[in-house]
C-alpha cells in the first residue's frame, strides 16, 4: 500500500488498521468514522476534506488490496489441501477463511467461494460414508447368503445319507430308525 503523507492525519495507521477503518467508513457517515478512529486509533480528528481524501486514496488502492487478499487465500487454501487433516478440520478452517475474508473485504461472493468448498468436502465426507455403509450392507448380505447356502448343503447331505440308510437292504428297521435318529439330532 502507498503511504499517506507524513503529515496526515492518518500516517500514523497501520495498514490493517486503514482497511479496517475503510471497510467500517462504509457504514458509517464520515464523521461517526472520524470518531471512531480518534477514539480507537487515537489518530487526530481529521476535517472533512482530509477524511475524504484519505477514503478516495483508499479507493485507489482498495483493488490491489483485494487481489492481494485472495492471492493468500488461494495460498492458505492450497497449504490446507496439501495438508493431511481431517475433514472436518479443513471444512471448519475454510468456513473461518471464508468469513474472516467476508468481514475484511465486505463482499460476501468472495467468501461464497471458501464456503462452497466447505460444502463440498462435507458432500464428499458424505458419500464416502455412505459408500462404507452399502459395503457394509452387501457385506451382510454375502454372509447370510453364505449361511443360507451352507444350510443348505448341510440338509441336502443329510438327506442323500437318508436316502442310503432307506435303500440300505441289509439293516433292520430299528437300525435304519437309530441311524436317522444320529443325523437328525
Amino acid at each position: 500500500m502507498a503511504k499517506v503523507r507524513t503529515d496526515s492525519w492518518a500516517s500514523s495507521l497501520t495498514e490493517e488498521q486503514s482497511w479496517q477503518l475503510y471497510y467500517k467508513s462504509r457504514a458509517l457517515r464520515w464523521n461517526e468514522a472520524a470518531d471512531w478512529a480518534v477514539n480507537e486509533y487515537g489518530v487526530e480528528a481529521p476535517s472533512r476534506t482530509a477524511f475524504y481524501a484519505w477514503l478516495a486514496h483508499m479507493r485507489v488502492m482498495e483493488s490491489a488490496h483485494r487481489l492481494e487478499q485472495a492471492a493468500t487465500a488461494a495460498a492458505e487454501a492450497a497449504a490446507l489441501a496439501k495438508t493431511q487433516t481431517s475433514d472436518d478440520a479443513l471444512i471448519a478452517a475454510y468456513k473461518a477463511m471464508g468469513a474472516e475474508l467476508a468481514l475484511r473485504t465486505g463482499s460476501a461472493g468472495e467468501a461464497g467461494k471458501f464456503v462452497q468448498m466447505a460444502g463440498a468436502l462435507a458432500d464428499r465426507r458424505l458419500r464416502a460414508e455412505e459408500l462404507k455403509l452399502k459395503a457394509r450392507a452387501q457385506q451382510t448380505k454375502d454372509e447370510t447368503l453364505r449361511l443360507a447356502r451352507e444350510k443348505f448343503e448341510a440338509a441336502e447331505k443329510r438327506l442323500e445319507r437318508v436316502a442310503e440308510i432307506t435303500r440300505d437292504l441289509k439293516l433292520t428297521p430299528e437300525d435304519k430308525l437309530a441311524k436317522m435318529k444320529e443325523i437328525f439330532g
